[in-house]
């Protein structure tokens, strides 16, 4: 009874799963290495492609990992999950085009593929706590110098 016991306890040792809250540490480096380039390669694509749709069924191929592996590995690496990391990047550059003051909410929206201008600017308000056109007339405007002025004297 005992040597069926010690070998119980030795399968459950060897065939039970890492410990999901030792993270990273339990994964030898390589591995490790491997994991967070493919991570950092669809952060890129999401950068590249921030005008489209995106599903987490596709960075997941990219990365050649199955959809709820690669959602947790993102998490544990970004902090949030895919899709919340994706809306926040488009959030960011759309901050980016409104403060540059020549681009409209409407014209923001669609040039990060949002067809409907109000849906983008709920996003938007959900994000930044603020509507995308109180943030626009809370930027200042940017200083630039006259034409007329010759080159090299101050604005």
């Amino acid at each position: 009874m005992a040597g069926i016991q010690a070998v119980s306890s030795s399968l459950t040792r060897n065939l039970a799963p890492p410990d999901a809250s030792a993270g990273f540490d339990s994964i030898p480096q390589q591995d490790v290495r491997n994991r967070l380039g493919k991570i950092e390669d669809c952060i890129a694509y999401m950068e590249k492609h921030i005008d489209q749709p995106l599903q987490v069924a596709t960075l997941a191929a990219m990365a050649k990992l199955s959809p709820s592996h690669f959602f947790a590995l993102f998490k544990q690496h970004t902090g949030c999950p895919p899709m919340d990391y994706f809306t926040r990047l488009r959030m960011k550059h759309a901050r980016r085009l409104l403060g540059s003051g020549s681009a409209s909410v409407k014209e923001v929206a669609a040039a990060l593929g949002y067809a409907d201008p109000f849906y983008f600017s709920r996003v938007f308000k959900s994000v930044n706590n603020v509507a995308p056109s109180k943030f626009i007339s809370s930027t200042p405007a940017p200083i630039r110098c006259r034409p007329e002025r010759a080159p090299g004297t101050p604005c």
